[in-house]
């Protein structure tokens, strides 16, 4: 259970940045990486592993799979980090980051072959650490590791320090510091494959296993957080237009269900809008619209007088200022919407503004207030009153 966490987790960031990816080339480098990383976190159990290498008929084939994965992951990371550098200063650099991958994933494909693999291992670096060909293999396999890590770290932190790289900056210094950790991680695999080599474990097989895991973790997090960091503005404006677009999906309902012909599209049930997590924004402008616009067809069902008495109700349970205001606008508007649905004519008197020259932001904080205004008691017990009094 606790190998799937790293899976589920890179995946979600590798579905979340495919359409970035695909609209900004820039960041294709770390939509690779994150893709390559969840391929190799997922071949990562032994339960999966032994049913890969099953199906395609070579044993042990899931390890080659997984490195060559952390081979493309590192190169792609370090790719990413240089464009970035790249980008900030001006100085090209050195392309042999990304020749240097394809030369050690030939020599892992080569090393691995050359050795006979008999039975499925737990771990193949610690499983066949009498084969010199396998020894090769994890020297070559962490030691490209170590090296691509090293420089990647070395340029976030370079890069990071910046004074005026604000979130992106800090977003380096967290990939850094993963990179760091994965650094810690690689030297640790290298001193422990030797000393099994020479059949000398560092801390016993179990101890340099759980360690090794857990540096891998704390690196793969590290670097998910640093990554992600510079997109938390977007991400949290994202989940606050959301959350408005929810929180005025009843009174949006509600008023627009008597004034049918203000809304572009036939409205979704409260659950499946909700659920929806596309264009957030636009759907939240065009609500916003379309509440108004009902509230202005609805103003003509409310006199003077109603609201009126809907200022004086407002001020009589001890409202004030804009809360009176807005409780006094929630009473005429649900019975307006009441006297509309039964068909009444209007009154015909002039309808103010529907927005009063308000920002959009404004706007809408002011129709969630609204909404709750709408809902509240008093709102309905007005209601009660003046169904009351109006015969049917």
């Amino acid at each position: 259970m606790i190998d799937a966490i790293p899976a589920v987790l890179l995946w979600a960031v590798t579905f979340w940045r495919a359409r970035s990816a695909v609209r900004r080339p820039e960041s294709l480098s770390l939509w690779l990486a994150f893709a390559t990383l969840a391929l190799a976190m997922t071949v990562r159990p032994v339960a999966i592993a032994s049913a890969v290498d099953e199906q395609l008929h070579v044993t042990n084939l899931s390890f080659l799979i997984k490195h060559i994965c952390g081979t493309i992951a590192a190169a792609s990371v370090l790719t990413f980090v240089a464009d970035m550098a790249e980008s900030k200063t001006g100085v090209r650099a050195s392309r042999l980051h990304k020749a240097i991958p394809a030369v050690t994933i030939v020599l892992l494909a080569v090393c691995f072959f050359a050795t006979p693999q008999p039975h499925q291992a737990e771990d193949l670096l610690a499983d066949y650490a009498d084969h010199a060909t396998i020894l090769a293999y994890g020297v070559v396999w962490t030691f490209y590791l170590g090296t691509a890590l090293l420089s990647a770290t070395l340029l976030c932190f370079r890069w990071g320090r910046s004074p005026d790289s604000g979130l992106v900056g800090r977003g380096l210094m967290l990939t850094g510091a993963g990179t760091a950790v994965g650094l810690v991680y690689a030297a640790h695999r290298i001193v422990a494959l030797v000393l099994e080599y020479n059949e000398q474990p560092l801390l016993g097989e179990e101890t340099d296993h759980a360690l090794s895991t857990g540096l891998l973790f704390m690196a793969l997090l590290l670097i998910v957080l640093g990554s992600t960091l510079p997109a938390l503005p977007r991400v949290i404006a994202r989940a606050q237009a959301h959350w408005r677009l929810v929180c005025l999906y009843p009174l949006w309902h509600t008023l627009t269900e008597a004034v049918p012909d203000t809304r572009l599209d036939t409205p979704p049930s409260r659950v499946a809008d909700a659920a929806d997590p596309r264009r957030t924004h636009d759907r939240l402008y065009r609500r916003t619209i379309e509440i108004r616009d009902a509230i202005l067809t609805l103003a003509d069902h409310a006199p003077a007088e109603l609201r009126g008495r809907a200022y004086d109700y407002a001020t009589s349970l001890g409202f004030i200022g804009a809360h009176a205001d807005i409780t006094a606008e929630a009473c005429w508007l649900a019975v307006a919407r009441e006297e509309r649905l039964r068909g009444a004519a209007g009154s015909g008197e002039p309808v103010p503004p529907a927005s009063g020259g308000r920002d959009l932001a404004t706007e809408i904080r002011a129709l969630t207030t609204l909404s709750t205004a709408y809902r509240s008691r008093a709102t309905q017990d007005f209601l009660r009153a003046h169904v009351q009094e109006v015969p049917a």
